[in-house]
């Protein structure tokens, strides 16, 4: 999951935590919660908009609870997302 996040400035988390966070391109710094839309409407993955969690301009990913097959889908899917967001084809 935190490979998906690659494309992104800045990431955190996964190390002794259940979730990672990425920070999102400035053009989407107040626009999380359409980031999220996005996420789930186009590529079939969900994220939590950091804005949620005070994080603005972030998004948070926690895949704990699926088992490591699906979980593999869900990062395929978030990297395609996160791709497409960073160069601006989205």
């Amino acid at each position: 999951v935190k490979a998906a996040l690659e494309p992104l400035e800045t990431v955190m988390g996964g190390t002794g935590a259940m979730y990672v966070m990425g920070k999102l391109p400035n053009k989407y710094a107040t626009n999380d919660v359409e980031v999220a839309t996005i996420l789930v409407r186009d590529f079939g993955v969900a994220v939590i908009p950091g804005s949620f969690c005070g994080f603005p301009g972030w998004i948070r990913v926690c895949y704990s609870n699926l088992p490591p097959a699906e979980c593999v889908i869900a990062a395929s899917r978030l990297a395609e997302g996160i791709k497409s967001l960073v160069s601006g084809s989205v």
